[in-house]
């Protein structure tokens, strides 16, 4: 009994010794990233994903912007799913450009959905926009 309430301080002190607040979606740095479906070349059912930003308008000094994208086995669940399959950095401090894009491709990343999250870090305080759910079916 002990062990499962040590277990749940741990937990409680990840969730709150390492506090992040929630980007707005009306901040001007979430309304900087869009999605867009892509026609798989050779699946008529299969929409790849272009992800793409431009920042180029904002002030981003002492920010650091990165997008997270986790791709997703349990795509039943949208973007409550917990089953991840791995973890893409496809913006972040080391490879950060104002103004970029990229395609997330189904059968490279070999999953049938992700969800992504913009993380901005500013004045050591960390902000996460809600995750959103995309799906490679059609």
């Amino acid at each position: 009994k002990m062990k499962k309430v040590l277990l749940f301080g741990i937990f409680l002190f990840f969730q709150y010794g390492f506090s992040q607040t929630i980007l707005d979606k009306n901040d001007a740095i979430f309304k900087g990233v869009k999605i867009e479906n892509l026609q798989d070349p050779k699946f008529d059912y299969i929409n790849n994903a272009k992800i793409s930003w431009d920042f180029s308008t904002l002030d981003l000094s002492n920010k650091n912007v990165s997008i997270e994208v986790v791709t997703i086995y349990d795509c039943f669940n949208g973007e409550n799913a917990s089953d991840f399959k791995e973890t893409i950095q496809v913006l972040n401090k080391e490879n950060f450009v104002k103004k970029g894009s990229r395609d997330l491709i189904h059968i490279e990343l070999m999953a049938k959905c992700f969800k992504w999250r913009l993380v901005l870090v500013e004045n050591n305080q960390t902000k996460v926009s809600d995750w959103s759910y995309f799906s490679f079916l059609k």
